[in-house]
């Protein structure tokens, strides 16, 4: 019975270490007979989106392509659920966001979106709209479409809703050349993904900067705590033979390491987010110090401005 519990243990950590891992999501072209600019346009857009949820990593446009000649596929002919579930397996994807843009006879478009789990083949998000300007309004409705399927995500994040709001109120100096772009936990400008050392380069003495370093700092106190949970778990299925209980000690504490560093690891996204938007929105000079020592009144803290 011990053995059967400790078994069932470790499949159950097994899967929340599994369903913990990043979102990949595949976005292909749209299918429909529009020009191909017109194509990549919305594509682009839907990608963004998607990005800028915070909860999605979207997969490289060169890997989706090369997956798709390798397999003799079209991504805008892809049509059938079961088979676009297959093709984003082969890609690696957890999620594909597939579109479709129909031209209607009164010169508007019907516009389809849908997300589907490719484990599954189960469509977990999907909207509809047209356009209602002769198509002159296309991106500017796929853009609202997209978004209101997403809207839930972005309303659970915190840090989503403030940027939303400081978009509203909050006037940028960069051009559109110099904002920053974040991907989970990398940072892109002008699609080049830079370094560690580059993004703290460039937030350098703005509160940006202790956003992002705390980020990274949560990112690698996770991946310790993780790599060492599953070397418990590792240790306890080994020790079942020997001895159950040692292996159920060992198998609980893994497992208990195991979810404090995929916590760590899931939150660490948000302060690097964060971090760009300050950035990006003008983020502050931060020249605030607070140091331990003497003061007028004692030993205590002081702020250093």
């Amino acid at each position: 019975m011990k053995r059967v519990m400790i078994t069932n243990a470790i499949v159950l950590l097994l899967s929340v270490t599994a369903m913990a891992q990043d979102k990949k999501v595949a976005v292909f072209d749209p299918a429909g007979s529009v020009e191909n600019s017109i194509r990549e346009i919305v594509r682009e857009e839907i990608s963004s989106i998607v990005v800028n949820t915070g909860e999605y990593t979207v997969l490289e446009r060169s890997l989706i392509n090369k997956v798709l000649e390798e397999n003799k596929f079209q991504s805008g002919g892809l049509v059938d659920d079961a088979q676009i579930s297959e093709i984003g397996k082969r890609m690696g994807a957890n999620l594909v966001f597939v579109s479709s843009l129909t031209l209607m006879g009164t010169g508007n478009y019907y516009i389809s979106c849908k997300m589907i789990d490719v484990t599954t083949a189960r469509i977990e998000k999907q909207k509809t709209a047209q356009t209602l300007r002769g198509g002159n309004d296309l991106i500017e409705v796929v853009k609202k479409t997209v978004n209101e399927m997403f809207a839930k995500t972005v309303e659970a994040t915190p840090q989503s809703k403030s940027v939303a709001e400081e978009e509203r109120v909050l006037p940028t100096n960069n051009t559109p050349a110099s904002l920053l772009v974040a991907n989970g936990r990398k940072v892109f400008l002008n699609g080049n993904q830079l370094t560690k050392n580059e993004v703290r380069a460039k937030m350098a003495n703005t509160d940006a900067l202790r956003l992002y370093n705390k980020g990274i700092k949560r990112n690698k106190g996770g991946n310790a705590w993780l790599i060492s949970g599953l070397c418990l778990i590792a240790g306890g299925a080994v020790m079942i033979d020997v001895d159950e209980d040692i292996a159920a000690i060992g198998l609980l504490a893994g497992g208990a390491m195991t979810i404090t560093g995929i916590s760590l690891k899931l939150t660490s996204k948000g302060p690097v987010k964060k971090a760009v938007d300050t950035y990006n929105y003008g983020g502050r000079t931060s020249n605030v110090e607070l140091k331990f020592g003497l003061t007028g009144n004692g030993v205590g803290l002081a702020l250093y401005f």
